[in-house]
């Protein structure tokens, strides 16, 4: 499974291909767009834990896109990288989760995009700990025992990473198929049962509780 992925909505003119350089020589997996109606066929087809979109006085139609995507309730991070100040007030308004100015330096466009990414995961470290000596990387989206990866498969992953999205809480089988395959699988609900059989043999039968009428949980703090 790759590590974290970011869909970037760039302009023709590709003004923020620093933005991006900076991206995937830190290891970020990223894929880019250059109209709204790429991107909707990329998160059609894929999954990913950030939105980049570039937004300038061209592509104000732009925000129309966030709201969008916030009421189908899409919950991937949403991060505008604004040509000027006057684009950060109604970024917000539409719904974005964060909004920079494009000359962001290096490190600090770094800094706000992990923030966002663990803000999803209720954390404030790079790791969650599921039991002991074991924990979920999330950036390189990998379980450790001590130092050991324990591989659980891409699709399993895929719903141990959601369910961890909502820890403490339920999640319905409805919206755990939506959460952790893109639109366009064909995902059923014995499938779900089978990954979910797996993650409890590798971590133990506790880690994940079910309930007919309420879905999935992961059992941790």
């Amino acid at each position: 499974m790759k590590a974290v992925k970011i869909l970037v909505l760039e302009s023709n003119d590709s003004s923020i291909s620093q933005i991006i350089e900076i991206l995937e020589s830190n290891d970020f997996y990223v894929d880019i767009c250059c109209n709204n109606n790429e991107f909707l066929e990329c998160i059609y087809n894929n999954l990913y834990d950030l939105y980049l979109i570039n937004i300038n006085e061209k592509s104000l139609p732009r925000f129309q896109l966030i709201k969008l995507l916030n009421d189908y309730k899409d919950i991937t991070m949403k991060m505008v990288i604004a040509s000027i100040p006057n684009i950060i007030k109604p970024s917000f308004l539409s719904g974005c989760d964060e909004c920079v100015i494009r000359n962001i330096d290096e490190d600090e466009i770094l800094l706000r995009i992990k923030a966002l990414i663990r803000r999803q995961y209720k954390v404030y470290t790079d790791s969650i700990v599921l039991k002991e000596n074991t924990k979920y990387e999330i950036f390189s989206k990998k379980v450790l025992k001590n130092k050991d990866e324990i591989i659980l498969g891409d699709k399993a992953l895929l719903i141990l990473d959601y369910l961890l999205k909502f820890r403490g809480y339920y999640v319905s089988t409805q919206s755990l198929e939506k959460g952790a395959y893109p639109a366009n699988s064909n995902s059923k609900m014995g499938v779900i049962r089978f990954h979910i059989h797996k993650i409890r043999q590798l971590l133990g039968n506790d880690i994940i509780s079910s309930s007919r009428v309420n879905g999935y949980k992961i059992n941790i703090k």
